[in-house]
């Protein structure tokens, strides 16, 4: 049990216990106890991986029995790196050289700890919630797949979904893109994609009606055909 050993302080050493932890991975403490106790190669791929990503870990390296922290050599490049890449090598040597020094100074700020993590691939539907007059559901409309950053937050995005029209302005606007949770019923006061009469709406779930925070707009009345789709946890930068 020596590995299980050596991850079990991994995880105290990043979050203090393992209930911290679980609920910083959105893993059962029950869950991650049994692992340690049972032994990784008995885990779920789905929650190893997620145990490996946040504490920065190799999971191959894992699965053949040790502990090895990913490197940058182990991520594959996105398409925003080689686009920077690209970028620099059309400067001049100066302006590499002020880049270069840019960098090295970010990189080696003692009160810092960067980790690189790949980003979270999602899928992404465009103008379809509206924050207005309401849009048809995207059930058969084929998404792109885009990157969102690779943070806890982001863990539970199921999917994104573009806004179109201005009745959430000014907590979201036309042409922001949202990162959504499947549920099917969110808490009063949380922002959630709904869908009335086969069209999706962004709105706040109020006490009986789907509130607009721009004042211009009329609230809009819940009824049996109103239908959670899922809930905004935060918007895509």
């Amino acid at each position: 049990m020596a590995i299980e050993n050596e991850l079990k302080s991994l995880i105290i050493n990043k979050s203090k216990s393992i209930r911290q932890f679980s609920s910083e991975v959105d893993i059962p403490a029950t869950t991650i106890q049994s692992i340690l106790n049972n032994g990784v190669e008995n885990a779920g791929v789905k929650k190893m991986t997620k145990i490996c990503n946040y504490l920065g870990l190799d999971i191959d390296a894992l699965a053949d029995g040790y502990i090895k922290e990913k490197t940058v050599s182990d991520i594959p490049m996105t398409v925003s790196e080689i686009n920077h890449i690209k970028k620099y090598r059309s400067l001049s040597d100066y302006d590499k050289e002020t880049v270069n020094g840019l960098v090295n100074r970010l990189a080696n700020k003692p009160s810092e700890f960067v980790q690189i993590m790949p980003p979270i691939m999602v899928p992404f539907y465009g103008h379809i919630a509206s924050a207005g007059t309401g849009q048809f559901v995207f059930d058969d409309i084929p998404p792109e797949m885009i990157e969102i950053e690779n943070c806890m937050e982001n863990m539970h995005v199921d999917f994104a979904i573009g806004v179109n029209g201005n009745s959430m302005e000014p907590t979201y606007s036309d042409g922001d893109t949202l990162l959504v949770k499947k549920q099917d019923s969110i808490n009063f006061g949380a922002i959630g994609i709904f869908m009335i009469d086969g069209e999706a709406f962004v709105k706040e779930l109020g006490n009986g009606v789907l509130i607009s925070h721009n004042k211009d707009y009329e609230d809009k009345p819940i009824d049996e055909n109103t239908i959670c789709l899922g809930k905004v946890i935060g918007k895509h930068i």
